[in-house]
């Protein structure tokens, strides 16, 4: 607008005046337009009530209890109800199907409704980091589509450069992808954004996941072990300290610790560990199912 040219009498100033006034209006105004269709875009739902149901599952997840993630899953097919076009309750509800697999709370269809879900929230929610973040694990771990995941976590990253869980899921997108040493990255820059963050466990067990990865056992133990101080009932924490204890030598104590997991996840079983193993190096795989069987996990 400020290198256009602007020519006529000083007789004519109105008319100059409206030249000028059009110019900038037509300038300006699409760009208003586009950032109003973009403030649009961003408002999770025009329904208060599915927002707060959404917002009232967050601490449900939190909890990392068997009672808490079916109060999530409640909560968020509610707010599906209410809005079907809720991304962010789609995804979310996506990420706890996914995720309570991991922890032996599942549903038989589980795997298969939260992979559909996180492909909805892809086509659905491209400018929303955090309904991505949860998308991209879940097609991490349930889809296997570690590409897929890659390209979605590092948009969500793109658009909330600052988000401690934003990086959390990446680290972990990054391990279940064969990237050991980026995921650490991730995790500890997720705890220097948030060091008091709810899913610091989550971080702290990938951390040690990751470390298992490289076969660095002590220090897989000693992350492990504080990931379970912090979130006791993540069981991927103990399978960390399983695995590490294993290939440490540590056997009593390693078995000590299976002992432990069973008690928290009885449905638990190498069988569903098989099924479920997430990883793309399938070497470290089967490593890790065999530590657990040696561990004394049941078949």
């Amino acid at each position: 607008v400020w290198a256009d040219r602007f020519e006529g009498d000083m007789c004519d100033i109105f008319d100059l005046q409206d030249q000028v006034t059009e110019s900038v209006v037509g300038a300006v105004e699409p760009s208003i337009r586009l950032e109003e269709i973009k403030q649009a875009r961003m408002k999770p739902t025009d329904y208060m009530s599915a927002y707060d149901l959404y917002l009232r599952a967050l601490p449900r997840f939190y909890s990392m209890t068997r009672e808490g993630f079916a109060d999530v899953r409640r909560l968020t097919n509610e707010a599906l109800s209410i809005d079907p076009g809720f991304n962010l309750a789609k995804a979310l509800g996506a990420y706890i199907r996914s995720i309570s697999v991991s922890q032996c709370w599942h549903e038989p269809d589980d795997t298969r409704v939260a992979t559909r879900m996180a492909r909805e929230v892809l086509a659905e929610a491209r400018d929303d980091p955090t309904s991505l973040r949860f998308a991209a694990q879940v097609i991490a771990y349930s889809a296997k589509d570690y590409e897929m995941a890659l390209a979605t976590i590092e948009r969500s990253l793109r658009l909330n450069p600052n988000s401690a869980q934003g990086h959390t899921s990446c680290g972990w997108v990054n391990a279940h992808s064969g990237r050991p040493l980026v995921a650490i990255e991730h995790f500890h820059r997720a705890m220097r954004l948030s060091p008091v963050d709810p899913e610091k466990g989550i971080a702290l067990s990938g951390i040690g996941m990751s470390y298992l990865m490289l076969e660095r056992y002590e220090e897989a133990l000693a992350w492990g072990e504080r990931a379970l101080h912090e979130m006791p009932n993540y069981g991927s924490s103990h399978r960390v300290v399983i695995m590490a204890l294993v290939k440490l030598n540590r056997l009593d104590e390693a078995r000590a610790a299976a002992q432990r997991l069973m008690e928290a996840f009885p449905t638990y079983t190498l069988t569903l560990q098989r099924q479920i193993n997430p990883w793309q190096d399938k070497v470290f795989g089967e490593r890790y199912v065999e530590a657990l069987g040696v561990a004394g996990v049941p078949e």
